[in-house]
C-alpha cells in the first residue's frame, strides 16, 4: 500500500509538468484529474509484487526507479506527456530523484520563458515536496531530494531547483 501512494505521488509530479488549458501564454497548471487519482487510489488488485524487497523497501532509488511496478509507471505517464511539446526522463543519483523535462516543441518553448519556468516551478513545490517526503516509504534513504529540471531542445538547462521534505 506504501508503495503504491509513493507511485501514485511520483505519477502527480508528470501531470503537474503536463498539457494546459491555459489560454495564457507560459502557464504551466496541474491536471486535476491525476490529482484526484493520486489522492484516491483505486481498489488494490493482485498487483505484482514479484521485485519489492522482503523489507518492503528497496535499498536504493535507482532499484526502486528499475523495479517492474515503477518501469510500468513512468512508461504510461512520459507517454501521456507525447502531445505537449515536452519529454521527460526520471532518474535517480545516490538520494536525489531527478526529474529532466525537455521542451521538444519550439511553440512551447517560445512560451515558456525562464520566469515562466520558475512561477511554474513554484507553484509546484508543494507537489515536490510531497513527493521527496514520500521517498521514504519506498526506498532506505535519509535526506531525499526531488530535483527539477527544465531543458530546452538541445540540453541546456533553463531552469533547475530542488526540493526536500517539508519542514514538520
Amino acid at each position: 500500500m506504501l508503495l503504491a501512494m509513493c507511485i501514485a505521488a511520483f505519477a502527480l509530479a508528470f501531470t503537474a509538468c503536463g498539457k494546459s488549458d491555459n489560454s495564457e501564454p507560459g502557464v504551466v497548471e496541474e491536471d486535476d484529474t491525476a490529482k484526484d487519482e493520486a489522492e484516491e487510489p483505486e481498489a488494490e488488485t493482485e498487483e505484482d509484487t514479484s521485485d519489492i524487497p522482503a523489507s518492503g523497501k528497496y535499498a536504493t532509488l535507482e532499484d526502486f526507479l528499475n523495479s517492474d511496478m515503477m518501469q510500468e509507471q513512468l512508461d504510461s505517464q512520459v507517454a501521456s506527456l507525447e502531445d505537449t511539446g515536452l519529454t521527460a526522463e526520471v532518474t535517480a543519483e545516490d538520494n536525489k530523484l531527478i526529474y529532466n523535462f525537455t521542451i521538444t516543441d519550439p511553440n512551447v518553448a517560445a512560451a515558456l520563458d525562464v520566469a515562466a519556468l520558475q512561477s511554474s516551478l513554484d507553484s509546484q513545490a508543494s507537489t515536490f515536496e510531497s513527493i521527496a517526503s514520500t521517498i521514504p516509504l519506498a526506498v532506505e534513504i535519509d535526506n531525499p531530494v526531488v530535483v527539477v529540471r527544465y531543458l530546452d531542445s538541445a540540453g541546456t538547462e533553463l531552469v533547475s531547483r530542488e526540493f526536500t521534505p517539508p519542514a514538520e
